[in-house]
């Protein structure tokens, strides 16, 4: 199906939602697969004594319970939840990457513990957020809220911090996790060959009250979704002689994810060491729809091939923080950082019949890149003043290697190359009154290739009374050029698509405003309200983009010619009360975006309603808590591929839901049960004539599903001394 609209079940959802928040009963259940405003949530890398993130942003967490919840492997499986995050996945290539309030993953920072993640194409940004393993995370942390002078470019619509587990609860020197999930990919399993299987395992050890360890894997086996397509092993022959029906391989390529990871977490006297090392390995294969049906020579029968490829990713980790006082409540933090990522292209004719590899065409390393990062600050370097504070820091990043497409054989243009960024940042703190403060602040960047730039941001907050406050935000909405776009290297005979090292970051500004009131309505139950704007309007905006070359042959290249204006408004309700748990949120949003700025703006806003429920409820009794979770996306924006270059579109709206039930067996044993995509969604049409009209079912089409799944996952966890 490519759109199953059920608005009786949305209804029906909505009720749901709304009933939950008139229940009442004895016990407060805090766990919630809603976004929690917490007060004392603290990004890694603040300090604790002047947390900018907490005071300046509102931010939301995600705990390891939210994760049980929906037998969350990966980070796609949590954040596709989210009222202001969209999470969509490439079939082709197996990634699925976010936009977070209309802004794509370009402008959202990841973070592992702090320190930005390597990817494909740059450092923290347009991350495939299905490659972060959730076994081994005590909390994910959504930041909201243009934050680039305190982490850097790029951090325009908010940061998604991963924050590890560190240590053991309840005095236990030894932990041990298994865990087993099998799932269908819509109505596809089998034990090996379709569905998703996952296995992981991790033991823990409390060394000493200061120190501890741990180490794991996990093994994530996604056999693809067919969705009317046969599989790599399908060829239709008809009086020896191949037809092609373009029904072999699969709508949603295969993958296989291996993860490895060791953590140190110690103390030295007042001083805290954490160190991470992660291995991530995946394998794509991508199997050619079109089969070339040669007869043999010998034989004079049909001898089918395809020619196939497979993308492999390798991803070393070593991460290093350091925290602690340098004098009384001034405090300092260290980061050090380095991560290599290689994906590696293989080509070659693969024979259906006999079923195995005939001949390699290419076997190259398409992409390498070596990072060296750092990043240190001072916190509270003025503790003896109530009206003024000051946070100082630096943040230093390297980076050198090569993206391109292993296709024939490789020019000789293709070198490595290097980028290099060295900035200073600080926030000041002004407390005009006990409840009045701004924080102005600004990060001098010193680029390697678009030399230096100034990030700037006026922050303020005003508490009315201790349960409502407004936040500000007003500042630069900067995005540096990523490795991809300067230094994309891919030609040959048949293709000429280059990066562009003369690219200059975008800019333009950013506002985002917060206000939150927190109702006590029992000593059981609280109601939290947040109402939010938020505009951005990008200039120069990195788009790509038709030229000619030497040759006069076409060159696909990047270049600064797009303007984007998004305009949104949010409000967003959580009940906790008693054993229910609810949440409902809405967003309306506005996005106009300008292909080409040489030709007059008559690009209007193009808005959409969004809207996200939870509900979930726990019966103590038998320890099992029932949830279920709701989003309907509106229409969106998209800037697609044309034959003349980009035009404006977009894709249709849409709705998902989930439900699950999880339990405890014993003590030990937990089991989870669910169902993802309840509606059945697989394709969204996609138009390029931004009208109201829905597409027909010749127009294209965007996957954003593999249609309803379902679940099963066992946990062990066993503590002992």
């Amino acid at each position: 199906m490519s759109l199953n609209k059920n608005t009786n079940l949305l209804y029906l959802t909505l009720i749901l939602s709304l009933c939950g928040f008139a229940q009442e009963s004895k016990t407060t259940e805090k766990d919630s697969l809603s976004m929690q405003q917490l007060d004392e949530v603290v990004l890694t890398g603040e300090s604790k004594v002047m947390s900018l993130s907490k005071k300046l942003f509102a931010v939301g967490v995600l705990d390891q319970k939210d994760i049980a919840k929906v037998a969350g492997n990966n980070l796609a499986d949590i954040l596709n939840y989210n009222l202001n995050i969209t999470v969509t996945p490439d079939p082709s290539t197996g990634r699925s990457t976010i936009s977070m309030f209309g802004l794509d993953g370009q402008y959202v920072k990841v973070l592992i513990d702090g320190i930005p993640m390597a990817s494909d194409n740059g450092m923290g940004n347009n991350i495939d957020i299905t490659q972060i393993n959730l076994e081994d995370v005590e909390r994910i942390e959504i930041v909201e809220g243009s934050m680039g002078v305190l982490y850097g470019d790029n951090a325009v619509a908010g940061v998604i911090n991963i924050v590890t587990k560190r240590g053991l609860d309840n005095n236990h020197k030894w932990q041990l996790q298994l865990s087993v999930q099998e799932e269908t990919i819509g109505s596809e399993y089998a034990l090996f060959d379709e569905g998703r299987h996952i296995q992981n395992a991790k033991i823990s050890h409390q060394l000493s009250d200061k120190t501890s360890i741990a180490i794991g894997g996990s093994r994530n086996d996604n056999a693809g979704f067919f969705y009317g397509y046969r599989g790599k092993n399908y060829v239709n022959i008809q009086d020896n002689a191949v037809v092609n029906d373009s029904l072999r391989g699969m709508e949603w390529n295969p993958k296989e994810q291996l993860t490895a990871y060791g953590n140190l977490n110690t103390s030295l006297g007042k001083h805290n060491i954490f160190y991470k090392i992660q291995y991530y390995d995946e394998s794509v294969p991508v199997y050619n729809h079109y089969v070339n049906g040669r007869l043999d020579s010998n034989t004079g029968m049909v001898n089918p091939t395809a020619l196939d490829e497979n993308f492999d990713t390798e991803r070393l980790m070593n991460n290093l923080n350091i925290t602690g006082p340098i004098k009384g409540s001034t405090v300092y933090n260290l980061s050090l950082s380095h991560q290599t990522q290689k994906r590696y292209y293989k080509q070659y004719v693969y024979n259906i019949l006999q079923q195995g590899i005939e001949s390699v065409v290419s076997d190259d390393l398409s992409q390498s890149s070596e990072i060296w990062y750092s990043k240190g600050f001072v916190s509270n370097m003025v503790p003896t003043s109530n009206f003024f504070n000051l946070q100082l820091g630096y943040e230093f990043n390297h980076q050198t290697g090569f993206d391109a497409i292993a296709t024939g054989e490789y020019s000789s243009d293709v070198v490595e190359n290097t980028l290099e960024n060295y900035d200073f940042f600080g926030v000041a703190d002004f407390n005009l009154t006990d409840r009045f403060s701004i924080f102005p602040g600004a990060r001098f960047t010193n680029n390697s290739q678009f030399g230096n730039k100034l990030i700037w941001s006026l922050s303020s907050t005003y508490d009315i009374s201790n349960t409502f406050k407004i936040k500000g935000v007003f500042g630069s909405a900067f995005r540096a050029p990523n490795f991809e776009e300067l230094f994309f290297y891919f030609v040959d005979s048949n293709h000429n698509v280059q990066g562009n090292p003369n690219l200059e970051p975008e800019d333009g500004i950013s506002l985002f405003l917060n206000v939150e009131e927190k109702f006590r309505l029992s000593d059981a139950s609280m109601l939290k309200t947040a109402l939010k704007s938020y505009y951005f309007d990008i200039d120069g905006k990195i788009a790509s983009v038709i030229d000619v070359d030497e040759q006069d042959r076409n060159l696909f290249t990047f270049d600064n010619v797009d303007r984007s204006r998004i305009l949104g408004f949010s409000l967003e309700n959580s009940l906790i009360m008693n054993r229910w748990q609810a949440s409902l949120g809405m967003t309306y949003l506005g996005s106009s975006t300008t292909v080409d700025e040489s030709v007059d703006d008559n690009s209007d806003y193009l808005w959409s309603f969004n809207l996200q429920s939870a509900l979930s409820y726990t019966f103590p009794s038998i320890n099992t808590t029932l949830s279920a979770q709701l989003k309907y996306t509106g229409r969106t924006q998209i800037v697609q591929s044309g034959t003349d270059g980009a035009v404006v579109g977009q894709t249709d709206d849409f709705t998902w839901m989930d439900a699950s039930a999880r339990t405890h067996i014993t003590k030990d044993l937990s089991l989870t049960l669910g169902a993802r995509n309840i509606f059945d969604i697989v394709r969204v049409n996609a138009s390029t004539t931004p009208t109201g009209a829905h597409g027909s079912g010749s127009s294209p089409s965007r996957l954003f599903g593999n249609g309803r799944s379902y679940y099963l996952k066992l946990l062990y966890n066993l503590n002992f001394n």
